[in-house]
């Protein structure tokens, strides 16, 4: 049985292809919480609070949370395949394998840095931590490439900052849930780090011209800006290598996505 810890973007992209069942302590309360974790073979551990600016409470809703669930686990079901759904906030963003510094990171990432660590110093020996690179949600208010896509459709006018020079690493939510799937099959006995990525990482200006390629009279405004800060967008593949790559297109996604969205 797989239990995700969540409802949410991430738990539907999940459920809609693959057998799982929700499993929120906030709405089964903890005495029936803790008897399906006991009876788990997986758990995907998928709840999160992004959008808190106070560090305090931050780690108190995400990792004090994750602390006594790492804790449950370790108790009543130390065989279980876990997977943590952690965050490339925390990572440095010239380095996809080392942490960022920890005085700069945002209240969310500090408390996703203390639930990966604590997570993988547990102990537990079938733990993933999943870490993905921008999300793809198709939901405006979740990523700004849903905000562009549904700018450029709505309005006919789009915004770029610096020409559009900045890149991101975008995957989309159901090609992540399938990289999950592929984690389950993934027989080792060792805690381990997967980061889920796109192949290559993709300029807001490319964005733009496939927006162009779909409505020829868009408008494309810039607005020129200092330096933004650097965001993690190039890595090495190595993990989406190991488990075998999920093909897909971003074009595509995009094309799809803009036309859902005309009358």
């Amino acid at each position: 049985m797989t239990i995700l810890t969540a409802a949410g973007a991430f738990a539907k992209a999940y459920t809609d292809q693959f057998d799982a069942d929700i499993v929120s302590i906030r709405e089964v309360g903890e005495a029936t919480f803790k008897e399906r974790i006991k009876k788990a073979d997986i758990i995907i551990h998928n709840a999160s609070t992004i959008n808190v600016p106070d560090l305090e409470l931050s780690v108190e809703l995400n990792f004090d949370f994750t602390r006594w669930l790492i804790e449950l686990v370790q108790s009543s079901n130390p065989s279980v395949h876990i997977i943590l759904i952690s965050s490339m906030s925390l990572l440095d963003p010239t380095n996809e394998n080392a942490y960022g510094d920890v005085v700069r990171m945002s209240p969310y990432a500090y408390s996703k840095y203390l639930a990966e660590t604590y997570s993988l110093k547990s102990g537990l020996q079938h733990l993933s931590c999943v870490r993905f690179s921008t999300l793809f949600y198709k939901q405006p208010d979740r990523d700004i490439l849903s905000k562009l896509i549904v700018d450029a459709v709505t309005k006919g006018k789009i915004q770029l900052i610096n020409n559009g020079e900045a890149r991101r690493n975008f995957l989309p939510l159901v090609v992540a849930a399938r990289y999950v799937q592929k984690i389950l099959e993934f027989n080792k006995n060792d805690p381990t780090i997967f980061n889920l990525t796109a192949p290559e990482s993709v300029s807001f200006g490319d964005v733009a011209a496939i927006l162009r390629k779909l409505l020829p009279d868009l408008i494309v405004e810039n607005i020129e800006m200092p330096v933004t800060p650097p965001v993690l967008s190039e890595f090495t593949n190595t993990s989406i290598d190991t488990l075998g790559r999920v093909d897909f297109s971003l074009e595509t996604e995009i094309t799809n996505y803009a036309k859902s969205l005309r009358p």
